[in-house]
């Protein structure tokens, strides 16, 4: 149930502010949240993060299934603990947002901007958060069996 929650409240939140952005923003437009750290961009990406894999989106959307689907197939197979099971839901959601927009748009739609970095997104956050977490979880549990 926790997996259900946490994956269901990153792909809404995420399709929420890209939905906004898309409203709001032109295409490759940007306004300043905190001049001059933080700005809102629309940007479309597609490729994969930093930009790289451009124009193979269809590798990318199966990558996204692939990993949607490991996720779930190791919550069923092995009943992980609730960190790791929020772990691989933050990774699903933030997949699955992103796979939302390559098969609606041709691309990921970003938008956190902070200028010295490329522009991001929510989904992107829970992927990043949720394999930080994996890893984590795993060099502690590591460490508990010796």
């Amino acid at each position: 149930m926790r997996f259900i929650g946490i994956f269901l409240g990153t792909v809404g939140l995420d399709q929420l502010i890209k939905y906004w952005v898309r409203q709001s923003l032109p295409l490759n437009d940007s306004i300043p949240v905190i001049e001059p750290f933080l700005y809102w961009s629309h940007v479309r990406n597609e490729g994969a993060a930093f930009g790289f894999f451009q124009s193979m989106n269809w590798i990318l959307v199966v990558c996204a299934v692939v990993v949607v689907c490991g996720a779930l197939a190791y919550i069923f197979a092995h009943r992980p603990q609730t960190p790791i099971v929020a772990a691989l839901a933050l990774i699903a959601g933030g997949a699955t947002g992103n796979l939302i927009d390559r098969l609606l748009f041709g691309g990921v739609i970003d938008y956190i901007d902070f200028k010295v970095w490329p522009v991001f997104n929510i989904a992107d956050i829970a992927i990043v958060t949720g394999s930080l977490l994996v890893m984590l979880c795993v060099g502690l549990g590591s460490r508990e069996e010796e």
